[in-house]
């Protein structure tokens, strides 16, 4: 019993010692190099050769070290010659043989210099000289090399020479005997800094320090191994271009001499770049002109009231869609965008606003969709959406592609003009079609009672026009002594103008209303054009301005806005600016183009817009449902939040287009894959 006890004891010692040796990376066994002896086994490499004449010497510098080589004496048959070498007054000397035994054929140098006679010759004069090769002890010379991993994370590309904040980073490290000579017993040490290491492989870790017994490395030879690293989270705080995280390798070992010879090398790893993605988009990027209006909403509270509006009846329309999103691994704040321009004949009847461009984290995103109707046809250019942010002091700038919208219709010009001669004038009426597409026409002026209208000087100005006057559905109509003149029915063809005139008398300078011009497109896109109108035979322009109202006069829109009439006799400016209204706030430029496309209609309505009711619970509703799941799964399902925001997208794209049914069934999905993640 005594002595089962005793074998069971010295098995668990056994075991406890074997255990402990195989912990023991740094060994001796296999770390040496098989051939170790001075004699047998020093690597030489050739230095040249050298030419000794009779009583001469060379002195050649090997390795850092001054050899003098002499040819003290040859034989008579000279097959020999009695060859010396001397280093720092040390001489060594003995007689080297063409023939016979290698080994008679060169000597050494302590380990250091190896002289081999290759041939003896004579001159002119019958000297002799030794032609001897050169030799050196080779030195073994350690080569570190570093590769690194790619990876994408969060959909950014991180090179081999980036890191991303808490994510992993595989690191190979290759050492190579590069020199002449075998280097035995190699130690690889690698630092890896502030980087925590994930994975040692087949290192040992100690005091922060992986290291590895390479062993014995011949010429040639290289030893590949790897290990992964965690880089540091990022605190918010310090700049990112001030965190460069190193790692450093140093391997080193010993020659045939117990030399001892090392290297070093090290890899850094930055951070990556900020990176955010712009994009700008037109959605329907040809429309057509159609008639829309213009609703009041009443909004009032118990301590204020304002009022708003929506735009109704706009068949035809576009979406301005902006986006910006964060691509890196970075938060970004204080950042500035700059928004393309809306031209002045697009009005916004609705904008679908998601996030926060001030400040954006990681996978964050900003939209913005603004619903664009048309006030007059024409090419729309949009330019770039450029964002920009100062991120640690580094200028960053980012910027979309431009966007361009094309609205057809027909854009229908009146000009009326009136001239002065003496107390005689003539008024003059021309249509033009600046669209692209035909309309037909209803034109009517009134001339007041108080002027006297020249008879016939309508139907005389027609005579000869393009128009036929066969053609003209001409009428003029007296009422109370004002005389109504109208042309209904005429098609105007893109680009067309037409034009009339009329004379009448007055003691007086007149005042003149404006020539209305109905008109409709083949879409049922229908609307009315003014032309001037005079006060005292000064002209009062008119612009077409539906959000303020309809037709607005010049003096609405900037102050002391007086064009004079042109006259023949004399020059007179008449000011006719009247008192500056509330329509001065949207004041744009001094003089603006005639529009005339947009029927204005308005009515009076205490509610909210429907869709902007809907679009704001959707984004509430998924950024709620996004948190949710995310404080549940934390980061085991990377990918539920680029998952969400697509869905959140959709849901909006949805809402703009009044794809009710979509955003139902988006919801309806949303739910069922958030039920199954908990459910699980």
């Amino acid at each position: 019993m005594r002595k089962t006890k005793i074998c069971i004891l010295c098995l668990l010692c056994l075991t406890t010692l074997l255990l402990f040796s195989s912990q023991l990376p740094l060994a001796s066994a296999n770390t040496e190099c098989p051939c170790d002896d001075l004699d047998d086994c020093v690597e030489w490499v050739s230095e040249g050769s050298v030419s000794v004449k009779w009583g001469q010497v060379e002195t050649i510098e090997i390795n850092g070290e001054s050899y003098t080589f002499r040819a003290d004496d040859f034989d008579e048959s000279l097959d020999a010659a009695l060859i010396s070498i001397e280093r720092d007054g040390v001489v060594r000397k003995e007689f080297l043989f063409l023939t016979g035994s290698y080994d008679k054929q060169w000597l050494e140098w302590n380990n250091e210099v190896k002289v081999e006679i290759s041939g003896i010759s004579v001159d002119g004069y019958k000297t002799p000289s030794a032609s001897l090769k050169l030799y050196s002890r080779g030195r073994p010379e350690l080569e570190i090399e570093f590769d690194a991993s790619s990876e994408t994370v969060d959909g950014v590309d991180v090179s081999s020479e980036q890191y991303a904040p808490g994510e992993e980073k595989k690191i190979d490290v290759t050492v190579t005997n590069t020199g002449d000579a075998w280097i035995e017993n190699v130690i690889l040490k690698i630092d890896t800094d502030e980087m925590k290491v994930r994975s040692k492989e087949d290192f040992e870790y100690r005091d922060g320090i992986l290291k590895e017994n390479l062993g014995c490395l011949e010429v040639g030879d290289s030893v590949e191994m790897n290990f992964t690293v965690v880089a540091p989270e990022w605190d918010g705080v310090i700049s990112p271009y001030d965190l460069t995280y190193y790692v450093n390798a140093t391997a080193g070992g010993y020659d045939i001499k117990d030399g001892y010879f090392d290297a070093s090398d090290s890899i850094s790893f930055e951070c990556t770049d900020p990176e955010l993605k712009v994009t700008m988009e037109i959605v329907n990027e040809e429309i057509n002109m159609s008639t829309w209006y213009v609703k009041q909403l009443d909004k009032s509270t118990s301590t204020s009231a304002s009022i708003d509006f929506e735009i109704r009846g706009a068949d035809e329309y576009s979406f301005l869609r902006t986006r910006v999103f964060n691509l890196g691994l970075y938060a970004i704040d204080d950042m500035d965008v700059q928004f393309s321009v809306i031209p002045d004949d697009l009005v916004i009847s609705e904008i679908y606003e998601s996030g926060d461009y001030s400040s954006m984290a990681p996978d964050g995103q900003y939209y913005i969709g603004q619903k664009l109707v048309s006030i007059a046809p024409g090419k729309y250019t949009f330019d770039k959406v450029v964002v920009t942010a100062n991120f640690f002091g580094e200028n960053l700038i980012w910027s979309s592609g431009s966007e361009s919208l094309t609205v057809h219709g027909p854009h229908i010009v009146v000009a009326k003009k009136l001239v002065k001669d003496g107390s005689d004038y003539r008024v003059s009426l021309d249509l033009s079609n600046d669209g692209d597409r035909a309309s037909w026409i209803n034109l009517t002026d009134f001339i007041p009672d108080k002027v006297n209208y020249v008879s016939g000087s309508l139907e005389k100005s027609l005579k000869g026009s393009d128009l036929p006057l066969s053609e003209w559905d001409l009428s003029t109509t007296v009422v109370n002594g004002t005389q109504m003149v109208s042309v209904k029915g005429v098609l105007l063809p893109p680009g067309s103008t037409l034009s009339m005139s009329y004379e009448f008398s007055s003691d007086e300078a007149p005042n003149l209303p404006a020539a209305v011009c109905e008109f409709k497109s083949i879409w049922d896109y229908e609307g009315e054009a003014q032309s001037s109108y005079y006060v005292d035979g000064a002209e009062v322009k008119q612009y077409w301005k539906p959000m303020n109202g309809g037709w607005v006069t010049e003096s609405n829109i900037t102050e002391n806005a007086v064009v004079p009439v042109v006259v023949e006799s004399e020059h007179e400016v008449i000011d006719v600016s009247e008192e500056t209204t509330d329509d001065d706030l949207y004041s744009t430029d001094d003089e603006l183009p005639d529009t005339s496309d947009v029927v204005l209609e308005v009515e009076t309505e205490s509610s909210t817009s429907f869709l902007s009711k809907i679009l704001s619970p959707i984004s509430s509703i998924f950024d709620k449902v996004q948190q949710f799941v995310s404080n549940i799964f934390r980061g085991a399902l990377s990918g539920i939040a680029s998952v969400f925001s697509m869905a959140e997208n959709s849901a909006i794209a949805a809402v703009e287009n009044y794809l009710y049914a979509v955003v139902i069934g988006i919801a309806l999905v949303v739910f069922l894959v958030v039920y199954t993640l908990i459910s699980k």
